[in-house]
Parts: structure tokens; C-alpha cells; sequence
């Protein structure tokens, strides 16, 4: 089993620090309209991540539909295999959110981010940079008279191809959110 050293992990650390410092200062501009739990499996990999989503910084009302932008803080802890020496690692990240209105209630969401992770070996894979980018693309359906929203993502977090090799990490997750609307 590898081990890490004292100045690697205190550069995630630094990473880490400064990573969530950015986020906390663009999202504390904006005031939080989601809180939203997130569990997700694919090919024995887990993720499970807490989001805090704001509320949209730009709306327009369509015909057919609305179309939104916020922004999504993100922590959690991604998972590999069990038996594997590498098992898990935390990441933290900050997306930008798209959502298409689709009905009052329903619509599809895609997001790109930035995700700092907390080593590079997960499981069997080397993801050779703890620096990632986030893509999802997922539906959703906000219940009628409640704050409560379920959804589905498919999220893939990969280097693209700033260092090889780049196996990509991708999970199918269930959304479950709270808005404070």
C-alpha cells in the first residue's frame, strides 16, 4: 500500500484550502437556494457528495420553457473497489449549473467544472493529476408544494488529457435536494 508523504499531503492540503476558499468566496455572493445529497455507483467505484447550489444568477423565460445559470460547491469522497489498496479520496469542486425548465417542475440540468481531488490513485486507476474536471448531465422533477426535488445524473470527472494517462471516473448518481425557495 502506498503511503503518502508529509509535503504531499500538505500540497493537497494547500491545494485543498485554497480550492475551498474559492468556492466559499463565489458562493457566499450568491444565497443558497438547494442543499442536495448525491450517491452514485459505476463499475465498483463509488461517489457520495454533498452539493450547496445558489440561487440563479441569470434566468430567461422562454416560450416552452425557462432556462437557468448557478452556481454548485461540491464535497465528497469517491471510492474505489473493495479489496483495492487504494480505496478513497476526497474532492471538492465548484460548477457552473445550467438548468432547461422543461415544465414548472422538470427539467434537464449540465454543469462543467473544476474539482480538486485529494491524491491520484484510486482503486486500480492512476489519474495521474489531482486536478479535475467535472462534466454532468442529468433530469430532475422538483415535487409540486414541497422543497423536496429527486433527480438523476451521469457525472465524469477526467484531466483532459493535461497528463497521461487519463482513465476518467464516471458514476450514475441519485440526486436528492432540498430548496430553500
Amino acid at each position: 500500500m502506498r503511503t503518502s508523504s508529509p509535503s504531499r499531503a500538505y500540497a493537497f492540503s494547500r491545494h485543498a484550502l485554497l480550492a475551498a476558499f474559492l468556492a466559499a468566496t463565489c458562493l457566499a455572493q450568491a444565497r443558497a437556494s438547494e442543499l442536495s445529497a448525491l450517491w452514485g455507483a459505476y463499475r465498483g467505484y463509488h461517489n457520495t457528495t454533498l452539493a450547496y447550489q445558489t440561487d440563479p444568477f441569470w434566468v430567461h423565460d422562454f416560450a416552452h420553457g425557462k432556462l437557468d445559470l448557478s452556481l454548485e460547491g461540491s464535497v465528497g469522497q469517491v471510492t474505489g473497489p473493495s479489496g483495492s489498496d487504494h480505496q478513497s479520496l476526497w474532492h471538492v469542486g465548484l460548477t457552473p449549473m445550467a438548468r432547461w425548465w422543461l415544465t414548472p417542475q422538470s427539467g434537464i440540468e449540465l454543469g462543467i467544472g473544476a474539482n480538486v481531488f485529494s491524491g491520484t490513485h484510486l482503486g486500480d486507476k492512476r489519474i495521474s493529476t489531482a486536478y479535475q474536471f467535472g462534466d454532468s448531465i442529468g433530469v430532475f422533477h422538483r415535487f409540486a408544494s414541497t422543497p423536496w426535488s429527486l433527480g438523476l445524473r451521469l457525472t465524469h470527472y477526467s484531466n483532459a488529457d493535461i497528463k497521461r494517462p487519463n482513465p476518467g471516473q464516471d458514476y450514475l448518481q441519485l440526486r436528492v435536494a432540498y430548496n430553500f425557495d
